[in-house]
Order: structure tokens, then C-alpha cells, then sequence
């Protein structure tokens, strides 16, 4: 008696299982729905972020519909392109609200350009993506000589009270109450109070490509 081995089963008796698609995380979703966001509010395609990033429109775009993830050395990139933090992308979506109102003496207090610098009221803190950043500064509270300091954008100072010393580059001009300058923020500048005379400003720090965008905290030290 002669033993046969079994034949294989042929490719039309196979049944192919697929694996389950895993459904993206939480996560993965947040930051899908902030890059199609920020693309959208920048007016850019997805042509023109791949040739700001190095990475393929193929690959971003399935990242925004949510068909792939994006590793952490790729979304530095992003990040960097739209001048946004990393932390950004994480956050929670009501975080990206297109309003926010900031009622009188009521916006997050901090110092600004180190912890002897400026007492500083945020007044657009909660809004993420800015692309312009105002701040109420009390520059008769500094407790050191602030240094000149230089930075990506443009900038508008209003003198809202007393007097101050306004120094960009080797110019140095007194502005009084009423006053105001808009400059060319990447000349190392600095606004001081005069000794002894309260002095407060408005300022509000603008560029499309101001990479401390909801990451103001890089000047700051919280207070």
C-alpha cells in the first residue's frame, strides 16, 4: 500500500484573512485635525508644506485624513514650518476656539525676558495658532536692566501710561503716553521705564512665521 501526501490547497481554496484596520488613536486624531487646521489658516496646499517640510504631499495628506500616524522627528518639522510648538498638536480641541474674550485684569500674569524682566498680562493666552500675540507690560516693574533682545516678526508698541526710553539697535527715543512704534522686531530692541515714573504699553508681537506661537512661554517665566 503507498501513502500520497496531501497537496497544498491552490490560491483559490486559500481564504485570506486581512488584519482589522486599527482605528486611529485619540491622539493621532488631534494631530491629523491641528495639521489640516494649520494648513487651512496659513492658506497653504499640501504642494507647498512639502517643500517647506521635505516630506512627500502623499504622505501629509493621509496623515490629515487620519489613514497613517506621524512620528515625532516628522511633526518637528511641521511644527517648525507653521512656527508652532510640538505641544500644540496635543492639545485639546476647544483649545483651537476661534474666540476668546479676556475680561479686565483677568489674563494670565507672568514675567517676561526673565524672572527679574517684566510683569506681563497675557491677553490672547488661551488662543492657539496665533499669529499675533498681545500682551499689557508694566515696564516700570522690571527689577534688572533689561537687555535688548532680538526676534523672527514684527512688533507694535502703544505707550499707555508715563514715560519710557525705547532703544532699537544704537537709537534711543523717549516715548510718552499716546505713543506708539512699529518695527522690524529681528533689530535687538527693548522699551525701559524711566526711574521712578510708572509706565505701562501695550505690545503685540506679529510674522506668519513667529516660531513662539502658543509657546510664548520660551520668553517667559511664569510668575
Amino acid at each position: 500500500m503507498s501513502l500520497s501526501t496531501p497537496s497544498a490547497p491552490s490560491l483559490s481554496q486559500t481564504k485570506l484573512v486581512r488584519a482589522p484596520v486599527r482605528p486611529p488613536a485619540m491622539v493621532e486624531i488631534l494631530v491629523a485635525r491641528r495639521m489640516a487646521a494649520l494648513r487651512k489658516e496659513n492658506r497653504l496646499t499640501l504642494r507647498e508644506v512639502s517643500e517647506r517640510t521635505g516630506i512627500s504631499a502623499t504622505y501629509l495628506n493621509r496623515v490629515e485624513r487620519q489613514k497613517t500616524p506621524i512620528n515625532i522627528a516628522n511633526l518637528e518639522k511641521v511644527a517648525a514650518a507653521y512656527g508652532v510648538s510640538l505641544g500644540s498638536f496635543f492639545e485639546a480641541e476647544d483649545a483651537a476656539r476661534p474666540l476668546v474674550v479676556t475680561r479686565g485684569g483677568q489674563g494670565k500674569r507672568v514675567r517676561f525676558r526673565g524672572k527679574g524682566g517684566f510683569r506681563v498680562e497675557l491677553l490672547a493666552e488661551p488662543k492657539k495658532g496665533k499669529l499675533m500675540e498681545p500682551l499689557l507690560v508694566d515696564l516700570s516693574s522690571a527689577q534688572i536692566q533689561v537687555p535688548l533682545q532680538s526676534h523672527p516678526g514684527q512688533e507694535f508698541n502703544y505707550i499707555l501710561e508715563g514715560r519710557c526710553i525705547f532703544i532699537y539697535g544704537k537709537d534711543h527715543i523717549e516715548l510718552n503716553a499716546g505713543d506708539s512704534v512699529y518695527f522690524d522686531a529681528t533689530v535687538p530692541h527693548v522699551c525701559r521705564a524711566i526711574p521712578e515714573v510708572p509706565s505701562r504699553m501695550l505690545a503685540i508681537v506679529a510674522s506668519p512665521d513667529y516660531p513662539l506661537h502658543g509657546n510664548i512661554a520660551v520668553l517667559l517665566d511664569a510668575n
